[in-house]
C-alpha cells in the first residue's frame, strides 16, 4: 500500500498518548511530505516500539522528539530522546531478539527485549533501513528511512 508519513505519526502519537502526557515531546513533521511505499500499521508499529522504548529508556525529564523529514528519494523518520544512551559495542547488538540494553533497568522498566528486532524486520520488509546514534549518557536518536511511493 501507499501511505502519508504525517498520518504514520499522528496515528502512533495518539496511540501512545497516556503514556507519553508526562514527557516534553517535540514534534516536527512538515505538510507536503511524499507518501511512502508501506503497510501503515505496519510502520505505526515501527514508531509505537521506537517511542517506547525513548520513553523507557529515559529518566526523570522525558524529552522526545519525532521527526519526519525527506532524503535521497526516501522519507526518514527520526525518534530521539535524551535517555540513558547505548554504548558503541552494543549498537549492533540491539537489533538482535530480546536483546536488552541493561538487564537491571529492564526489569524495573518490565520489558523483554528493546522490540527492536520486530522494528528492523518490518523496515527491511519495506526496502527500508534502521540506523541509530547514541553515546552513552547522551541519549539515542532512531531513523527509519523507507523509499517514496514513485
Amino acid at each position: 500500500g501507499v501511505t502519508r508519513p504525517d498520518a504514520v505519526v499522528q496515528c502512533a502519537l495518539e496511540a501512545s498518548q497516556e503514556r507519553l502526557h508526562n514527557c516534553h515531546l517535540d514534534v516536527n513533521v512538515p505538510p507536503g511530505l511524499p507518501p511512502v511505499r508501506a503497510d501503515e500499521d505496519a510502520l505505526v508499529t515501527v514508531l509505537l516500539n521506537l517511542l517506547d522504548n525513548a520513553w523507557k529508556y529515559t529518566a526523570a525529564e522525558k524529552r522526545i522528539g519525532v521527526r519526519a523529514y525527506r532524503e535521497n528519494g526516501r522519507v526518514v523518520f527520526a525518534v530521539e530522546d535524551n535517555g540513558i544512551g547505548i554504548a558503541p559495542r552494543e549498537q549492533k547488538r540491539i537489533f538482535r531478539r530480546f536483546y536488552q540494553v541493561d538487564r537491571r533497568l529492564a526489569r524495573e522498566t518490565g520489558g523483554c527485549g528493546l522490540g527492536l528486532s520486530i522494528v528492523e524486520f518490518i523496515v527491511r520488509a519495506h526496502g527500508g533501513s534502521v540506523q541509530v546514534k547514541s553515546q552513552p549518557g547522551g541519549g539515542s536518536t532512531f531513523t527509519v528511512a523507507i523509499p517514496e511511493a514513485v
